[in-house]
């Protein structure tokens, strides 16, 4: 191990020390735990591509970088000028690996922390986890604001939900992305609760804005209109009108969403009303194609219609929730993760014994928030993503957003948290 690796790990590990020792809130003990399943998993991201999958992105993205950085070595001028431009007029445009939009951002970024890490694939893969870590940690500090008895929930949702960690581990564009749509999560929160938001906060939010656009920007296609709807409902309509019946907050909600729905409907061509429906059918029979029917969610003669559409939604729901089932699974990676589905379908049948609880619960705003933002991706991802193992990386923009829905006052996690209390 080289010496620039051993100061990236000792940089690193300093400032997890540092923000461990001025912690103090309720989840302190889960820190350090969480930090190091965090690069954990960023490791074995690597080691899976390395020798199971052999082929995959992240490789191509650290052999990207590092043809970046030797470029910024080389010429630091040409280099922030591609970085910047980053066109076909380059001669190195036609050395990567990568020329689409989103995947070469993903290697300019890579290119920067190869700089940091000596081109150490590994020590890419440390910073990218570590950063996810944080904006994760962050994220689950706001939430337990919110009340006690989500402590647990929110730490199992966001720190430790294996496929959800895993997949925005290491070097991939989840990794980055997931960073991203949690800060910008947390700062809604921080708004919602009125909370200060600080400057550097409020400068970094445009930075996350433009990174999560450039790599998942359906992500934020999604996230942005319902948090601002939420916003508005919270702070200009229910401070001036009560609203005592909650179905008339949810019409009210709906109704205002439509808004910023449209908005968000004209910032991408993929989005254009015109083109939408088009895109999901055209994705879906692509990844069809290439995908073993048996390795597949099948939607039997989807259309670019609106009613074909809803007529397929339902089993898009349920599919990317908890599919492939325990019978469909028949590959290693394919039965971990029909086995964590497993769980997550007895958990949300237990929370649906509880359900009157979401509708009368203090929190039912961000309730009826999380659920719309749930269902909207995660619908939008099935249909145009139908492949079990793309989707069970994809899913990990609603995924630890679910698995917080239905743990908060589930009799199956209540009653483990009481065993192990039970234990000390």
């Amino acid at each position: 191990m080289t010496i620039i690796a051993v100061a990236n790990i000792l940089v690193l590990f300093t400032i997890a020390f540092m923000l461990w020792r001025s912690e103090n809130s309720s989840i302190r003990k889960a820190f350090w735990p969480a930090f190091v399943f965090k690069l954990l998993c960023g490791i074995a991201l690597g080691l899976l591509y390395q020798y199971y999958y052999t082929v995959g992105d992240t490789f191509s993205y650290y052999e990207d970088g590092v043809k970046l950085s030797s470029m910024a070595r080389d010429n630091v001028g040409s280099y922030v000028e591609f970085l910047w431009k980053g066109n076909r007029e380059y001669p190195i445009w036609h050395e990567l690996n990568f020329q689409r939009p989103r995947a070469l951002y993903m290697s300019k970024v890579t290119s920067i922390f190869c700089l940091l890490g000596g081109d150490n694939y590994w020590i890419v893969s440390l910073h990218l986890s570590f950063l996810a870590f944080l904006s994760a940690w962050y994220l689950v500090k706001q939430i337990v604001k919110l009340h006690t008895s989500i402590v647990v929930p929110a730490i199992l949702a966001f720190l430790f939900l294996p496929s959800a960690v895993f997949w925005c581990s290491g070097l991939i564009k989840e990794s980055l992305a997931m960073a991203t749509l949690y800060f910008l999560a947390a700062i809604f929160l921080r708004i919602f609760q009125k909370e200060k938001v600080s400057i550097i906060q409020w400068l970094t939010i445009p930075l996350a804005l433009w990174i999560l656009w450039n790599l998942k920007y359906y992500y934020l296609a999604v996230l942005l209109p319902v948090a601002a709807t939420t916003l508005l409902m919270k702070l200009v309509i229910l401070p001036r009108i009560a609203m005592k019946r909650w179905y008339i907050a949810v019409l009210t909600w709906s109704i205002i969403f439509i808004a910023p729905l449209y908005i968000a409907s004209q910032v991408h061509p993929n989005f254009y009303p015109e083109r939408f429906l088009h895109v999901i059918v055209e994705n879906y029979q692509m990844l069809s194609r290439l995908s073993s029917p048996e390795d597949q969610i099948e939607y039997t003669d989807l259309q670019p219609e609106a009613s074909s559409i809803l007529y397929h939604s339902p089993n898009a729901l349920l599919s990317g929730l908890f599919r492939p089932f325990v019978w469909e699974a028949h590959t290693a990676s394919q039965w971990l993760v029909a086995l964590e589905n497993l769980v997550l379908l007895v958990l949300t049948i237990a929370a649906l014994t509880r359900f009157k609880r979401l509708i009368h619960a203090q929190n039912r705003l961000l309730v009826f928030t999380t659920i719309v933002y749930i269902a909207l991706l995660c619908i939008f991802l099935s249909l145009s993503t139908p492949n079990f193992g793309t989707l069970s990386r994809y899913k990990v923009g609603f995924q630890s957003f679910f698995f917080l829905l239905i743990a908060c006052n589930n009799p199956i996690i209540d009653r483990l948290k009481l065993f192990i209390q039970r234990l000390h």
